[in-house]
């Protein structure tokens, strides 16, 4: 049987991001697909917009949340498909982002299919486990955009953790990677591009702490990993140390 996928996105105040998203949702080739929109609270017209773009939108979650991992594990909870992919409000697919992730299931029976996902002017391709001691971005493309998920991981391996506001993706890719039952395998095509304007960019400081600590936990040596973060630190130091006017 065909793969049933979701698309879900976790947004707040994403009035002026969620267009471009909506319209590469439209231009699917593929329209055989839930999207669901999960929403703090926005103030801006995200919901109203939302509604209106009901030919897209299949469900909007309103209410308070925790924070972005919050949302998605709300949003979760509530699909009725087989697999989902999250996608940033400020992110795009790719028209035959849908076909291409139902025909990598169809063909390889996968739990996870890591796709290629267009960064800037950068192409990241590749799914590489061997690179787990660099962390999981090291490891994948991208979890927003450039990953589809069996929604019932989630069962065995749990939802996405609040331990780590900014980095829960990478903790649960983790597990994965470390299962010798998920079947993960890399997908041969661009899924879309991903947005640059995400909480890990905007505090680099805390994801390389949060990186760090998952590092750790995940079972990866602390000497090492400790050597890495001070390596990160002094790569990023005009960064974290710059002040914006």
């Amino acid at each position: 049987m065909s793969a049933s996928i979701s698309v879900i996105t976790a947004a707040l105040n994403a009035r002026n991001d969620l267009p471009r998203l909506i319209d590469s949702l439209r231009k699917q080739t593929d329209r055989d697909f839930d999207f669901v929109l999960a929403d703090g609270g926005s103030v801006d017209g995200t919901l109203q917009y939302a509604h209106e773009a009901d030919d897209v939108v299949s469900r909007v979650l309103g209410g308070p949340d925790s924070g972005i991992y919050d949302a998605l594990n709300k949003a979760i909870r509530t699909l009725r498909t087989e697999f989902y992919v999250v996608a940033g409000a400020d992110d795009v697919l790719f028209p035959d982002a849908i076909a291409k992730y139902r025909a990598a299931v169809a063909a390889t029976g996968a739990d996870v299919v890591v796709a290629g996902v267009k960064a800037g002017k950068s192409i990241r391709m590749g799914f590489h486990p061997s690179r787990a001691w660099l962390g999981h971005a090291a490891m994948v493309t991208s979890h927003s955009v450039g990953m589809l998920f069996r929604k019932s991981l989630h069962a065995t391996y749990g939802e996405y953790s609040l331990r780590y506001p900014m980095l829960a993706d990478g903790h649960f890719i983790k597990k994965l990677c470390a299962s010798d039952t998920v079947r993960i395998v890399a997908g041969d095509f661009v899924a879309g591009s991903f947005g640059l304007q995400g909480m890990s960019n905007r505090n680099l400081a805390r994801a390389l702490c949060e990186q760090w600590q998952i590092q750790l936990d995940s079972g990866e040596h602390p000497l090492l990993q400790y050597c890495l973060f001070l390596g990160r630190l002094l790569r990023f130091a005009p960064r974290l140390t710059s002040r914006k006017k």
